[in-house]
């Protein structure tokens, strides 16, 4: 059986359990300041130095062959970052990073218009049945904040934007490698010198917060590098998107996990809420399948 699930599957699972603990543990974020942006950018500079490393290993002149794309790329993803993290001053991350599975929609629509994608009815019919999963993993109410469900979901088109221009660097040949370290280094080459200006009194990183922000780098770029595989691998978005939308599920128990072990701004859940979400994840396991089954 795990012989006819394609590679790409399983380091997207394996990503989205990385990134089910990295943007969850974004909130602690909001523990140090409350300017989104500075944090935001700080969170994507954190990534950008531990990126670094990786230039041996890369060949720099890819960068300069798709420069304008990578750009759009990593302003797609600042601003969507910094749209995240006002999602979360209003919502909790219980409801947030589920929500983060509506991208998947965008990224079909937007794959479909700019990549002419064509998927068995089966994908579609799994990424329908993981939306619905959503309403349940969130307590039955599918709402929370106005203002957390407003910036989620333009969070979600931004990120959409990002995967779609990441799908294409690597259809003209830029290898995963690569464009996982060149999304935060470009950035971090970029703006960071401009920090002491655009944050003016507030850009400085006390040593808590930089322990902070060292955590969260060093599992976001491991769940960025596996998935960029995962994207060279699979050529397309939409199933990708799919199965990234097991991380709400799996944000669930890292939200609970995190709360038992005293973690800062991470909310309980009550019994009513596992159980909810338990049928929550029930469905999206079973939508999950049938996508794959589809590829």
């Amino acid at each position: 059986m795990t012989a006819t699930i394609p590679s790409y599957i399983w380091l997207t699972l394996i990503a989205s359990v990385l990134h089910a603990f990295s943007f969850t543990y974004t909130k602690q974020f909001l523990a140090y300041s409350t300017n989104r942006v500075k944090l935001a950018f700080y969170s994507q500079y954190a990534v950008g130095l531990i990126a670094f490393c990786l230039l041996p290993f890369i060949e720099l002149g890819q960068l300069w062959d798709h420069l304008g794309p990578v750009l759009a790329m990593c302003a797609f993803v600042l601003v969507g970052q910094t749209c995240y993290l006002t999602s979360l001053k209003h919502g909790d991350a219980s409801f947030i990073v589920p929500m983060l599975g509506c991208k998947m929609f965008a990224v079909a629509g937007l794959s479909v218009i700019f990549l002419g994608e064509t998927y068995n009815p089966l994908v579609y019919l799994g990424a329908a049945g993981a939306f619905v999963s959503l309403f349940f993993l969130n307590d039955g109410k599918l709402h929370g904040s106005p203002k957390a469900l407003f910036y989620i979901l333009v969070t979600c088109a931004l990120f959409a934007c990002a995967d779609i221009i990441v799908v294409s660097i690597l259809n003209k040949g830029m290898g995963g490698l690569e464009l996982a370290a060149f999304v935060f280094i470009v950035p971090t080459v970029l703006v960071m010198p401009l920090s002491p200006w655009l944050f003016k009194g507030d850009w400085k990183v006390s040593k808590p917060f930089s322990k902070t922000l060292a955590i969260y780098a060093v599992i976001q770029l491991a769940g960025i590098i596996i998935l960029m595989i995962a994207f060279k691998q699979a050529q397309q978005v939409t199933v990708i998107n799919i199965v990234q939308s097991g991380r709400g599920l799996l944000a669930i128990g890292v939200v609970y996990l995190m709360a038992r072990f005293g973690f800062s701004q991470i909310e309980q859940l009550s019994k009513q809420q596992l159980k909810s979400r338990l049928t929550g994840g029930a469905l999206m396991f079973v939508s999950l399948a049938a996508a794959v089954l589809a590829v």
